[in-house]
């Protein structure tokens, strides 16, 4: 994403993230979408069109669920990436190469 868009995410959620998880919606601006998956959350329907981003934030791999509010990117979770999630990602990113 060249012009990264405003984030904003629910502080109740963010807090119980970085407490249980150790991760803050805050640094998702720190995410690197060039080397980023992007897929469209189809697990289920939603009241609004929701996406899973599977890229780098520093030097972790992390999974995040958001979607659009108007031009505000609104982020429902984050979390670290399993084993697995990491495993599809870096056949992917070696696929585009």
């Amino acid at each position: 994403m060249s012009d990264e868009p405003d984030l904003e995410w629910d502080e109740q959620k963010r807090a119980e993230t970085l407490r249980q998880r150790g991760l803050d919606f805050a640094s998702v601006a720190l995410l690197d979408w060039d080397r980023a998956l992007t897929v469209e959350d189809l697990r289920q329907e939603y009241a609004e069109q929701r996406y899973v981003t599977l890229g780098p934030i520093n030097t972790r791999l992390c999974v995040m669920a958001w979607c659009w509010r108007g031009k505000t990117m609104r982020i429902i979770s984050l979390r670290k990436a399993n084993t697995r999630e990491e495993r599809r990602y870096e056949e992917a990113i070696h696929r585009s190469e």
